[in-house]
């Protein structure tokens, strides 16, 4: 090993230890407060029920309560960028561009939240209602409408950033959309979605590794089954392996 390899090593083993005695120190605390709750007679079924309790009063109320917060902004944002959008005229002014690109980024992100929202009350639904009296045809109508909206909000985004860069194609009724997006995509554009992609990955690692300790300490706490933590470890798993396996397909064709 050289000594640069070994300096490295020793400038990153500081850190690395601090980490580890960070770790062990939010669990020793944690474990603690468990055993607090324990000695206090604090009865974690009740407070499960609790949470339940609320989840399911929330549930018939999630969707569109949370539609009007987010795709009401999302449609606003839209229709400023389009104004802007028509008043510019495609000149050469880079800060009118930019921020009607950083609307359409917004309007993109609030849609995928929603969307995300959409399929978490309708699992709660399936899991609370299913059973009950209430009406199920009218949730899954909100659920549809919501949905549609999400992906008209999307359509009509992609629409005007077409119009604003005509080399670029793709429709979000299309499949196969993000792969014709990306070919028409410049060299700077892949290069941002890169470096987008890999911040992605980097986070969702931390967090599923986040996760696992949190699913473990309340598997301590509350009758939980070890089918969350293989879920999760499921889905981490496919995240690492497709990443490594898609840098040694790239690499292989680098050396073509």
């Amino acid at each position: 090993m050289s000594k640069q390899e070994k300096g490295e090593n020793r400038k990153a083993l500081p850190k690395f230890a601090l980490t580890m005695l960070g770790s062990l120190l939010v669990g020793g605390v944690l474990g603690f407060a468990i055993g607090c709750t324990r000695v206090l007679g604090l009865e974690a079924a009740a407070l499960a029920e609790a949470l339940n309790g609320v989840l399911s009063a929330a549930t018939p109320w999630g969707i569109p309560v949370t539609s009007v917060l987010t795709l009401g902004p999302a449609f606003f944002l839209y229709r400023s960028a389009a104004k802007k959008f028509a008043a510019w005229g495609g000149g050469d002014e880079d800060e009118t561009s930019e921020s009607i690109e950083a609307s359409l980024s917004w309007v993109l992100l609030l849609s995928a939240v929603q969307l995300l929202i959409n399929f978490f009350f309708m699992a709660a639904f399936c899991v609370y209602y299913m059973d009950a009296d209430i009406d199920a045809l009218v949730l899954v109508g909100v659920f549809v409408v919501s949905d549609a909206l999400v992906i008209f909000a999307q359509q009509k985004t992609v629409d005007l950033e077409r119009k604003m860069n005509p080399e670029k194609h793709g429709s979000v009724y299309d499949t196969k959309f993000q792969k014709k997006w990306l070919e028409s995509c410049d060299e700077s554009e892949r290069r941002q979605i890169g470096q987008a992609c890999y911040k992605a990955y980097m986070v969702a690692t931390r967090f599923c590794l986040g996760l696992w300790l949190v699913l473990v300490i309340l598997s301590m706490v509350f009758e939980m089954s070890i089918l969350p933590v293989f879920v999760l470890l499921l889905v981490w798993g496919v995240l690492q392996v497709t990443y490594t396996l898609e840098c040694i397909r790239l690499g292989k064709h680098s050396r073509v």
